[in-house]
């Protein structure tokens, strides 16, 4: 699926879509994005961080219908903190609440 960054220079935050072009990561965070339908029919996403020093960010994931209408998710509504050790990946998986959800955005900021 295609992906894309928008550098959001007000506060910091970048936001990675399945909906747009391939980009590189390297100026950020994320090594990489996968996604899956999994056995249950729910849309599934890995993301893995890396970062070459120790460092903290915080992530979310919103989730949307096949027509672009957030799909309520209270487990996923507020950030999450994770903190990167330096040299080491960092995997995040994260599993929609239900079946109407075809799209997602990440939030890091």
């Amino acid at each position: 699926m295609k992906k894309i960054i928008f550098s959001l220079l007000l506060n910091c935050m970048l936001l990675v879509s399945q909906d747009t072009l391939d980009v590189n990561f390297k100026h950020t965070n994320v090594k990489s994005v996968k996604e899956r339908i999994n056995n249950a029919g729910l849309l599934e996403v890995q993301i893995i961080f890396y970062s070459s020093v120790d460092k903290k960010l915080s992530y979310k994931i919103e989730w949307f219908d096949k027509d672009g209408f957030v799909v309520k998710n209270t487990i996923d509504r507020n950030y999450k903190n994770i903190r990167l050790l330096a040299k080491q990946e960092y995997i995040i998986q994260n599993i929609a609440s239900n079946k109407e959800a075809k799209k997602y955005k990440i939030y890091i900021k």
